[in-house]
């Protein structure tokens, strides 16, 4: 395809791979690296162990709203522009984080950090919507997905290297940095993928007209909302998983190495997943997938239920690792399940499924990860019931109520 050259002009597919996952992973570093330090925020700021949770999900708030921005720009500019834009914006986000003296100013700067993070995030679906399409598309991302669960299986770990080496403002810095590489990397290897005749008009009632074009269509509606619903559920887990191991399994700093063990699946997953839609399609993969988080889900719940709501901490760990598994295999697939027709408005596509999943799944990880004090069975319930919903939802946005043939 003629689009594929440009993006492959000066870089090889495997570094093309490389950077556009670590594009996409901005958002994970953001949230994962600063994971171990809640803690000590906590202290710094006075604020209680639910209060800190805001600093995970504010940025989820800001990385929704963003995408509207840049998506847009992006179809009427190009991508590298907004690229460019959401870096320095991260930047900036970062830098008033590292200065925070009070928990209002620091989601201030988190909520940047979102904003600035949704720009190379969200033109990963864009770049490489630019050039594959149906299954290869779906393998290309897989790929990239393994580079981006890479990230969350590190980042604690970074996090708390940061800590030993001084306070948490470091790993601020850190954030600076790593916006200033990918730039520097972007300028010197990336060409634009979208050729100046297939640029669309930002006046407002083009914007209009294309975000009804992607509303209007069933299949990018609805597995956009799946997407967010069992997203949700995962991010009930990560907003909570520092106070589960720290404060009810009481891991200490090990903390950063049982979250990388749960990461785990998901890498093993993504790298799984791309030999699996093309043989089986992506669909069938992620209802698959939905069946088995249900059970695991549930297995889970009743059987916390003999411990009081908190099982041991070994067979915690062999029912989440069996879950994730699962999980792995379907946030890439959805994704490219609802940007699969939408090929004309890939930009604003792009914008609308994501912002549409996040701010879906805000509310469902807040109510799982706030309920959850003493006890994991309101994870284990959140996961059996977002897995149920999605799998009838993608039912019927493949057959619309009637039963398969």
């Amino acid at each position: 395809m003629a689009s594929s050259s440009l993006a492959t002009q000066r870089i090889p597919m495997l570094e093309f791979i490389l950077l556009v996952g670590s594009m996409m992973s901005s958002v994970a570093l953001c949230i994962d690296a600063v994971l171990p330090s809640l803690g000590y925020m906590a202290v710094d700021f006075a604020v209680s162990g639910s209060e800190i949770q805001l600093v995970i999900t504010t940025v989820f708030v800001g990385f929704a709203l963003g995408q509207l921005i840049y998506g847009p720009l992006s179809d009427r500019w190009g991508r590298l522009p907004s690229i460019y834009a959401g870096l320095l914006v991260l930047a900036i986000g970062s830098a008033i984080a590292m200065s925070a003296q009070s928990l209002e100013t620091m989601l201030l700067g988190r909520f940047l950090q979102g904003v600035g993070a949704s720009g190379p995030r969200i033109m990963v679906s864009a770049l490489v919507r630019d050039c594959f399409s149906g299954r290869k598309m779906a393998r290309v991302m897989s790929f990239v997905g393994t580079v981006f669960m890479m990230v969350p299986l590190l980042a604690p770990m970074l996090g708390q290297s940061i800590l030993w080496l001084g306070p948490w403002q470091y790993i601020f810095v850190m954030y600076i940095g790593v916006a200033v590489i990918l730039a520097c990397w972007v300028n010197l290897r990336l060409h634009e993928t979208l050729p100046p005749e297939n640029r669309r008009s930002v006046h407002p009632i083009a914007l209009w007209q294309a975000f009804l074009i992607v509303i209007r269509n069933r299949s990018a509606a609805g597995y956009t909302v799946a997407s967010g619903i069992l997203f949700g559920a995962f991010l009930g887990y990560l907003s909570s998983s520092q106070l589960v191991f720290q404060d009810i399994y009481l891991v200490g700093d090990a903390y950063p190495l049982y979250f990388a063990i749960l990461v785990l699946p998901n890498v093993a997953s993504s790298l799984l997943n791309a030999k699996l839609v093309m043989r089986w399609g992506m669909y069938r993969v992620v209802q698959t997938t939905n069946i088995l988080v249900l059970i695991g889900a549930t297995s889970l719940y009743f059987y916390a239920q003999t411990y009081a709501g908190v099982p041991p901490l070994t067979y915690y760990m062999v029912f989440l690792f069996f879950i994730f598994s699962g999980v792995g295999l379907q946030f890439g697939n959805l994704n490219t399940l609802a940007m699969e027709p939408l090929g004309k408005v890939a930009g604003m596509g792009a914008s609308i499924v994501g912002t549409g999943s996040t701010l879906v799944s805000i509310p469902i990880g807040g109510l799982i990860g706030m309920s959850i004090s003493q006890s994991v069975t309101p994870l284990a319930l959140g996961l059996a019931i977002c897995a149920l919903i999605s799998m009838l939802l993608m039912h019927w946005v493949r057959f619309g109520g009637r039963l398969p043939a």
